[in-house]
């Protein structure tokens, strides 16, 4: 039974890939371009491409960020 395991090709590892494994596989970062290249080696943004984030008002906002009911309450700055 193992020597089967054993026999199983290289190729069928279960791992992520990364660009130094895999033929011509370049994975990236996600990020897209938000502009382009000038004549002159510079780089001119295009603020239509730029992502922006819209953030709602925290203003009377209740809740805080979640910490465990075991935490002990912090000691008062003096």
């Amino acid at each position: 039974m193992f020597g089967v395991i054993r026999a199983l090709p290289r190729g069928s590892r279960r791992l992520q890939l990364t660009a130094k494994q895999g033929h011509n596989y370049y994975k990236g970062t996600g990020s897209g371009a938000m502009g382009r290249h000038t004549k002159k080696g510079g780089y001119k943004v295009d603020w239509n491409r730029v992502r922006t984030f819209v953030v709602p008002d925290m203003e009377g906002f209740t809740l805080g960020p979640y910490v465990s009911r075991k935490t002990s309450a912090p000691k008062a700055a003096q």
